[in-house]
């Protein structure tokens, strides 16, 4: 532990020695080294932090007004690194440390932590309800209404593949970063090749530039894929549903790594998709849940975007009688397949025996075939 910190503090570096003793994850080097990285950067943000006192709050908000920010030397973090690795359990620790952490004034947000894909979704709205509200730059309005929200803001899961989000994200991230807000980020890609070959991508490196000038790049080594290993010792596909319940529970518990449980809504051009159980990148959803609503293909697109693979529970038999059911499950398979996402599923009936209907009989094959092959591997071969 460095000088000055406290116990109560619960540094990404102690999280982390304490779930190898006990046993609940295996020893890494890799994860030590990102995880001493992420201590670090807590230490610079203690430092850093506002200054408590009405004379002191009176000249920090001074100097706020003045656009002076005390954090504007703090560099974040952008880890990278392949799937499985463990960014997104310890930008959780970091989260979970920085919650006990007062680095704000006046009550105000510390940290707060977002998949990247619904961080765009939220940056999107306040552009837009800014451009109603008659603003003269949207852009500046949002970065301003985002960076109210913490200090700190953690994203999980960096990939830009829209054009419309790479041209707004260089204006967005500067006028954050200029109201002093410290940016930790996780990506399978080095920042370097983020939107690579997308169109305009000249447009987009100055975004690249700013993103490395105030964060540090760090990868988080080549090592076990730790979630391939838990993939391949336990069951994906338990019939029937109804007499696997515990077991599917199990299943979700064991791929969350011990990361904080939460229920999640992602919201879709004004739908919300409610996701029951989320752990880190991992999601448990009812079949009911996904797809006994009106979603369509680009719904499941971003529910293939926010997670590396689902737990999916009481998929039914598909029957001429629920043709729409079959239709956005297959919509979710090919979402899921084509991201290269895992699936844990209970169903009704095998693979082979899941559709008895007529219209889709043809396109189910496809489905089917990759249902099987994401349940016997774990995953399909990354895509990305």
């Amino acid at each position: 532990m460095s000088n000055g910190r406290q116990n109560h503090c619960n540094y990404p570096s102690q999280q982390l020695a304490g779930r190898v003793a006990n046993h609940t994850l295996n020893p890494d080097s890799a994860q030590t080294a990102v995880a001493v990285k992420l201590d670090r950067l807590l230490d610079r943000l203690m430092a850093a932090r506002a200054p408590r006192g009405f004379v002191a709050r009176a000249v920090n908000s001074a100097l706020r007004w003045m656009g002076v920010f005390q954090r504007d030397n703090v560099k974040g973090l952008y880890i990278y690194g392949g799937v499985g690795r463990g960014k997104t359990m310890l930008m959780d620790m970091l989260h979970e440390s920085a919650k006990t952490l007062r680095l704000d004034m006046d009550g105000a947000p510390t940290v707060w932590r977002l998949h990247f894909h619904d961080f765009m979704v939220l940056a999107q709205d306040f552009i837009h309800a800014a451009r109603q509200n008659g603003a003269d730059d949207p852009i500046e309005s949002a970065a301003a209404e985002l960076a109210a929200r913490g200090m700190v803001v953690c994203f999980d899961e960096m990939e830009v593949r829209d054009i419309a989000d790479a041209m707004i994200l260089a204006r967005l991230f500067s006028g954050m970063l200029d109201r002093g807000v410290v940016v930790v980020a996780t990506s399978n890609r080095h920042a370097d090749d983020l939107y690579m070959n997308g169109l305009h991508r000249d447009r987009f490196l100055p975004f690249i530039a700013l993103l490395k000038e105030r964060c540090e790049v760090c990868q988080l080594n080549e090592g076990t894929d730790w979630r391939s290993v838990e993939l391949a010792g336990m069951p994906t596909w338990y019939i029937p549903s109804h007499a696997n319940c515990d077991q599917l529970d199990a299943a979700f518990e064991q791929l969350s790594g011990g990361v904080v449980v939460t229920d999640e809504i992602i919201r879709v051009a004004g739908r919300e998709i409610i996701i029951e159980k989320v752990a880190g990148d991992v999601g448990f959803a009812s079949f009911a849940n996904l797809c006994d609503v009106p979603l369509g293909a680009r719904d499941y697109l971003a529910i293939a975007g926010r997670f590396a693979g689902l737990v999916l529970s009481d998929v039914p038999n598909f029957t001429d009688e629920n043709d729409h059911l079959a239709r956005r499950f297959m919509w979710l398979i090919d979402a899921l397949y084509d991201r290269g996402r895992f699936l844990i599923a209970s169903a009704d009936a095998d693979i082979a025996d899941l559709y008895q209907g007529y219209q889709w009989q043809f396109e189910f094959e496809r489905t089917a075939s990759r249902l099987s092959e994401m349940t016997q591997r774990g995953k399909p071969q990354d895509k990305l």
